[in-house]
């Protein structure tokens, strides 16, 4: 039988979790499988280095796994099929799709291994992971569009660049961005429109946005690739210093786009965290423990003044 935690849904305190599992051999030379989106974004290569460094610290054998095309739902579901051949005691997943992963946290939960969902909400009503370890992007939406709108001088137009059709993050962060623009009535979205995360398909779809709607005054992107995408379209147009841009996870280009005046905003996603404390939310449910719903991971709004 599990032990039974005290309950509290959200547990913050890293030093405590990590107190937990390094008291507990049970965990050392466990084999732990991590399926991230890809590995060329800089948030998921930090994510990897969070979970590695976490894994060296409690001697977990963690393998970190990434489809070659990102975002790629059937890759994903192939490493999956993959860990349950292999005899991978417990999996990480970071899903591309939230719904079309279903079917490969279905067979997980046949073979009785353990999942851990890490940053992306798997779909569905049914239970198929053991915690979800993650930021409240809704919340980064919000706080994020409601600075931007701020200083925006509370008017203007609007573009929105979603993420990859389908992740939650994305899902979660336009719907925050809304919630934050229903108290500024003069700001007008005048486009929302998928870039895949991705910046180079960002600058093409801010160039082609800034020819529809010339008087665009600001843009948010649901990470800080889009971003740089878009602050390159902006360059090309003419147009740097007269639209404020913001992004989402702080990453090293991004901050140095703020330093430079380039970029606006970012909220910091704290990549790092996420992928280590997935870790430990793994060890402490191969140590036979019963996880709250949620380890929540902090988030923070930077701007130039913030860095």
């Amino acid at each position: 039988m599990r032990k039974l935690l005290p309950p509290i849904a959200v547990l913050l305190l890293s030093a405590f979790m990590g107190q937990v599992c390094a008291a507990d051999p049970a965990v050392a030379g466990k084999e732990v499988t991590m399926i991230l989106k890809n590995l060329t974004n800089p948030f998921f290569i930090t994510v990897k280095e969070g979970g590695e460094r976490a894994a060296a610290e409690l001697g977990i054998n963690l393998s970190v796994l990434a489809p070659l095309k990102a975002d790629n739902n059937e890759e994903q579901t192939h490493m999956v099929e993959q860990a349950i051949v292999t005899g991978a005691d417990l999996v990480i997943m970071c899903p591309s799709d939230t719904m079309g992963i279903i079917p490969a946290m279905e067979k997980l939960k046949e073979a009785g291994i353990p999942v851990i969902n890490l940053n992306t909400r798997i779909g569905g009503d049914e239970k198929l992971a053991e915690t979800l370890v993650a930021i409240e992007n809704v919340e980064c939406g919000r706080e994020t569009v409601r600075r931007l709108a701020t200083m925006m001088g509370g008017k203007g137009e609007l573009i929105l660049l979603e993420g990859v059709s389908g992740a939650q993050t994305s899902i979660d962060r336009i719907q925050g961005a809304h919630e934050a623009l229903a108290q500024f009535p003069d700001i007008k979205v005048v486009a929302q429109q998928p870039a895949d995360y991705n910046r180079a398909k960002a600058m093409d779809v801010t160039q082609n946005l800034l020819q529809a709607f010339p008087n665009t005054t600001g843009i948010y992107c649901c990470n800080d690739e889009m971003a740089l995408g878009a602050v390159e379209a902006i360059e090309s147009a003419g147009k740097t210093g007269k639209i404020l841009v913001a992004g989402s996870d702080a990453n090293a280009d991004a901050r140095k786009a703020i330093q430079n005046g380039k970029m606006h905003l970012t909220c910091d996603t704290d990549p790092f965290n996420q992928g280590y404390q997935s870790v430990i939310a793994a060890a402490r449910a191969l140590a036979g423990e019963e996880l709250p719903p949620l380890f929540r991971v902090s988030i923070k709004v930077l701007g130039k003044e913030d860095l």
